[in-house]
């Protein structure tokens, strides 16, 4: 692939690859690859464009390359992604962290601003970048992180643990069933709620992500479903629940919780303006 080894060649021959290949982010995707081998930050490239790259590390970068441009996502080439303000370790085990879930963990804070010493609970964890997150960006008496993935309950621990995190106790459990009589002042997620047929037509990257995590029997709808009929049984009186939203299901989604006794409902949308975040109290 490489006819010169020196930095500036192979990073540009890397992106005329990707981008002959219809990647979108071809730029970027080289550079962050790039970087990750080279063990440096992106703003330093232009200090080392003359260094001449070791056999290893072309045949390294290569394979690199060509994993990207079967389209597997860069955060699991490198093993990691950024959330929030931190990183997170990621596997084909668990989805890749997105902006978009970092809503979700500001609509828990914005509610710890107003209320003290919450108990949190958050389903369907994956890599814990939720329940890690609001562990060091706010104060919560308690937090429980649960998953039905013994491989993602693993990683999410491992990840507490690079990000200095001791107070979260993870439980393996299908939605609630391990979880005996907890009660909780929040409840969040970012549960499965992608339909079988909407997952034909998603993005190749995200066929790389586990099924399990993506997909929802009853179209799209059973977390949801499952949360708004079991919620109060596990939530303190006038408890809320913070989900992340299919965005073509809203409507249904909020009638599930009117029919189960949940107030102030807010629907608070992303930067694309599509609505993101479910927001509900419960009244018991």
């Amino acid at each position: 692939m490489f006819n010169k080894y020196d930095v500036f060649s192979v990073l540009e021959t890397a992106k005329k690859f990707l981008k002959f290949k219809e990647l979108p982010d071809y730029k970027s995707d080289a550079e962050v690859l790039l970087s990750f081998l080279l063990q440096i930050k992106r703003s330093r490239f232009p200090f080392v464009y003359n260094q001449i790259l070791s056999f290893n590390q072309l045949c390294q970068f290569e394979k690199y390359i060509l994993r990207r441009a079967k389209r597997e996502p860069v955060a699991y080439i490198i093993g990691h992604a950024g959330f929030m303000e931190f990183e997170f370790k990621v596997d084909k085990n668990v989805l890749i962290p997105r902006p978009e879930t970092e809503f979700l963990v500001e609509t828990v804070l914005n509610l710890a601003k107003k209320e003290t010493n919450l108990k949190i609970l958050d389903l369907c964890t994956g890599s814990g970048c939720i329940a890690i997150s609001l562990a060091k960006m706010g104060t919560f008496k308690t937090i429980i992180a649960t998953d039905i993935n013994k491989s993602a309950l693993k990683l999410a621990k491992e990840n507490a643990k690079i990000n200095g995190v001791k107070s979260i106790k993870f439980i393996e459990s299908d939605i609630f069933a391990n979880l005996q009589q907890n009660k909780f002042d929040v409840i969040v997620s970012n549960p499965p709620y992608v339909t079988q047929k909407e997952y034909l037509t998603l993005e190749k990257d995200l066929m790389y992500e586990p099924k399990l995590a993506l997909i929802a029997k009853d179209d799209a709808l059973f977390f949801y479903r499952e949360i708004a009929e079991n919620a109060k049984k596990f939530l303190n009186n006038t408890g809320y629940v913070v989900l992340e939203l299919n965005p073509n299901k809203v409507a249904q989604i909020k009638q599930m919780f009117i029919d189960n006794n949940f107030k102030e409902i807010e629907i608070i949308k992303d930067y694309l303006s599509l609505p993101r975040v479910f927001k509900a109290k419960i009244f018991v």
